[in-house]
Order: structure tokens, then sequence, then C-alpha cells
């Protein structure tokens, strides 16, 4: 009896063995696979702080749709991504902005393609005046699913940058100033001391107009202005009622040269650090803040004139054929010489 009682306590006690090992291999292979298959929820439930950069002055079109993005993507992560809003240069200048996109101490930003040139030379094509037909053909263009804006993505990994182009919106439509003069046609251009940004494209079609280019980042205009380093410079209605430039450029001309384009760019960092259903919220909201910024746009040019209009801003007809006949003989010498003219002709195909 005594043999058989330690034999059944034996099995018993190597069953319960087994039964543990069992139980503790199910554990960990469990929880293995809980931390493989719950990779998304465990990382969904971190928390991002972003940083959005633009070097306008509120109110503008691109504050509006940095705040419309902050909002959105906010809400539709249930809080676990913010992106704070920094305008007005707070963070640097566009060039300095995009330097940092690309190591990730800031995460978007909000700019003007010229200013983004010195890293996607075939952002210069949005410097060539007169080169859409209307608002339309320009909205076309820009769309998210454009052949065009595909190709700015293509330029942006062919030149190596660890960027992402989250879409391209509107802006407004950009007028020329001036410091105590009306400009009514071309010819009013020749030896005008005029600010633009450090585009060469621009600053040769606005030489063949007869103007002095002079580059100076926009948070400079002002005190340029005033100063008399330079007499002239073209922008957005918005632009230019936010920094206040009517107290020093009181005369503007209805040029209407260009529809205001804008990048809305992501850092490459901040995409590969974020979990794939955020990167999927962001580039939905981007898509939505970019047709926004663009309707914004178009609002704010109408608002703004009956505003400026009543500040004692002076608003004077332009001959636009005279400026048109001078740039347009230009348009394929100058994409040549920044390899755009893929870009050029796709433009030309969606004006036919």
């Amino acid at each position: 009896m005594k043999a058989l009682s330690s034999k059944v306590l034996f099995v018993s006690a190597l069953s319960l063995l087994l039964m543990l090992a069992a139980c503790g291999g199910s554990s960990d292979e469990t929880e293995s696979e809980n931390k493989e298959s719950g990779d998304d929820e465990v990382a969904s439930e971190e928390e991002f702080e972003l940083r959005l950069a633009t070097v306008v002055n509120p109110p503008h079109p691109w504050v509006d749709m940095g705040e419309f993005f902050a909002e959105e993507v906010e809400e539709r992560t249930d809080g676990n991504v913010k992106v704070s809003v920094h305008d007005s240069a707070t963070l640097g200048d566009d060039e300095g902005i995009m330097d940092e996109l690309q190591i990730g101490t800031i995460d978007f930003i909000i700019g003007g393609p010229l200013n983004a040139a010195p890293y996607v030379e075939q952002y210069q094509i949005f410097g060539f005046s007169y080169l859409f037909d209307s608002m339309e053909n320009f909205e076309e263009a820009i769309a998210h699913d454009s052949d065009i804006t595909k190709r700015f993505q293509e330029y942006y990994d062919e030149n190596g940058l660890d960027l992402k182009l989250l879409g391209f919106s509107g802006g407004g439509t950009r007028f020329l100033s001036h410091k105590d003069k009306e400009v009514t046609e071309a010819d009013d251009m020749k030896g005008v001391k005029m600010r633009l940004p450090g585009s060469p494209i621009m600053s040769e079609i606005w030489s063949e107009l007869g103007a002095v280019p002079t580059s100076l980042p926009w948070n400079e205009v002002y005190s340029g202005m005033q100063t008399g380093v330079v007499e002239s410079f073209e922008s957005t209605l918005s632009g230019y009622e936010g920094s206040k430039l009517y107290e020093v450029a009181p005369y503007i001309a209805e040029t209407e040269h260009l529809f205001m384009g804008s990048h809305f760019t992501m850092s490459g960092i901040t995409e590969d650090e974020l979990p794939d259903e955020y990167n999927e919220i962001i580039e939905e909201v981007a898509i939505e803040a970019s047709y926004y910024g663009t309707e914004q746009g178009k609002e704010y040019d109408e608002e703004i004139i009956e505003k400026l209009k009543d500040e004692g801003v002076t608003f004077s007809e332009v001959d636009k054929e005279s400026f048109q006949e001078k740039v347009s003989p230009l348009y394929d010498d100058l994409a040549e010489d920044i390899d755009a003219t893929d870009v050029l002709e796709m433009i030309r195909e969606l004006q036919e």
C-alpha cells in the first residue's frame, strides 16, 4: 500500500508539474502574441506633441489652415496627438524650418513653395507670373490627387529629402504693392527696387519687367520699406494686411500675377515615429485642411479689399497684357533651367 501510495503521489506530482509547465508556456506565448498583435493598440495610447510652423502673421489662410489641422487631428486621435501652431516666424524662416523638419525638431510646415526652392528647385515654377489662366485651373493643378502633386513628392524623394508632401493649398491672389506711386502697366516697374523671395526665377521675371530685385525674408519687408532698402514688393492681400504693410506701402496694383500656392510638408522622422493609424488621420486631415486654406484665401481677398480701402489704400487697375507679353516667352527656358519642363507641360495640358 505504501508503494502504491508513493507511486500515486509521484504520478500526481509529475502530472502537476507538466500542467504547470504547459500553463507557463501557454502564458508566455499568449503574452508574446498579445504584444505582437497589440502593437498598434499600445502605440495608439501613446501621446504625441507635435509642432507646426509658418512664417505668416494672423489673420492669414495658412494660420487658419494650421489651426483647422491641429483641432481635427487632436479630435480624431482622441486627444493623443496634439499639434501646436507657431505662426509669425517664431520658429524661424522657411529655410530654417525645412532644415529642422529633416532632423525632426519641427514636424510640419505650411510655407511658400518659392522659399523651399533651395531644396526642390522645381518649386520655382510657382513663381511664373500669369502661368495659370484662372483660379479653377490653379486649383485643379494643386489637387491632392493631381499628377503635379505626385510629381513633387517624387522630387522630394529624388533629392534625398526625408520629407512627406501632405498637399498643396492656395492662399489668395498675389498683388503688387508700392511705397509711393501707382503702377498701371509694366513700364512703371523700370528701376523700381523690389523685394522678392530668394528665387532666381522670380528675379529673372521681374528683371525682365524692369525692376531691380532685392531678396529679403518676409519678416523684414516692413523695415525694408521704411528704410528704403526696397520700395515695392508682391504678396497676397492677407499677408499684406496681416503684417500691416499698408502702413508703409499704401498703393496696390491689381496685377493678380500669381495664384498663391503653399506646400504642407511633414517631417519623415515624425512620420516614422507615429503609428500607422495616426499617419492615416494626419494625411486625411491635411487634405481637408489644404482645401480649407484655398477657400479661406479666396474669402480673405474679397473681405480685405474693402477693409484696405477703408484704411486709405489706393488700388489701381493694371494693363495685365503689358506684363504677360514680357514674361510668357520666358517660360520654356526657365522651366528647362529648373528641370521642370514636365510640370510645365502638365499645367499646359490642364488648360487646353
